[in-house]
């Protein structure tokens, strides 16, 4: 009888220590209104989505149309906003830890990352006339290649941005031994510029302000170059730490974004950064 009255409080204590220590996640909608803040991690050097200028005070600003999105969000919710620049790894490195509230920097889904993150609904596609995944290579180098098989067997040194989709799809058409990571997308490109990298996987939406600043670049064509012909990883997401509720706040972004779909906020805000992009390479 004493041994099963120890066994019962053995249980009752564990019970209660689980209970305590089982506590539901935190209101993340709640946690950033109560601060006052909300804290946006991204990695400005890919335009036209987020990118540095110049600005009219001679300051250094970052802008693009995940920027103008992220305003919005801290508008709506009646809070300062604050950007956590680092490269793009970082981003995704904030995120898993939650020192940021989002995570938006062109950011794709993937299953890796759905499991360290939830995703907002989806915005800023890249299907049809608005760009894809592709290569930026030099002209000399678009002559060479015919097909994407005939790029494969060449085992092109080829750069990407590191923890991006972009460097996942260059481990499908050349070794890993021939794959170099960059921090930044303006790192690759001024490598590929150099000659150090022969080609650069890339989200063609970015590259086309690139190709203004170095007429010697080009983009290989889509109907032979998708490197994602089932645009699995065609749409832009905002990522946010999984380690709080994100039910309120999830549904508040989802409006803001179905909304400026449909009004033409968001083409409008694409159309100003792809403008000024190019303005800022010309500069």
């Amino acid at each position: 009888m004493k041994k099963f009255m120890t066994l019962c409080l053995v249980l009752l204590f564990g019970y209660v220590i689980f209970s305590l220590n089982s506590k539901p996640p935190e209101n993340h909608l709640t946690k950033i209104k109560e601060r006052g803040k909300l804290v946006v991690g991204t990695s400005p050097d890919f335009p036209p989505r987020e990118f540095y200028i110049i600005n009219d005070k001679g300051e250094k600003e970052i802008v693009g149309s995940d920027i103008a999105l992220s305003k919005a969000i801290a508008d709506k919710l009646g809070v300062k906003l604050e950007f956590v620049t680092t490269d793009f790894n970082g981003v995704i490195a904030n995120l898993q830890t939650g020192t940021i509230d989002l995570g938006i920097s062109g950011l794709s889904w993937t299953k890796a990352r759905e499991s360290v993150m939830d995703f907002s609904t989806g915005y800023a596609q890249e299907t049809g006339d608005n760009g894809y995944q592709g290569l930026l290579v030099s002209k000399a180098t678009a002559d060479k290649f015919k097909t994407l098989d005939e790029l494969k067997a060449a085992n092109l040194t080829i750069g990407a941005q590191g923890g991006s989709i972009q460097y996942e799809l260059a481990l499908q058409i050349t070794k890993p031994s021939s794959l170099k990571q960059y921090g930044t997308l303006d790192a690759a490109v001024l490598a590929l510029n150099a000659g150090d990298i022969k080609a650069m996987v890339v989200s063609t939406t970015s590259a086309e302000p690139l190709i203004e600043a170095f007429d010697n670049l080009t983009i290989l064509p889509r109907d032979v170059f998708d490197l994602d012909p089932e645009n699995k990883y065609a749409t832009n997401v905002i990522g946010v730490p999984k380690n709080y509720d994100n039910t309120e706040l999830l549904a508040i972004i989802n409006e803001i974004i179905e909304t400026a779909i449909k009004d033409g906020t968001m083409e409008k805000w694409e159309a100003e950064a792809k403008e000024l992009s190019t303005k800022a390479l010309e500069e």
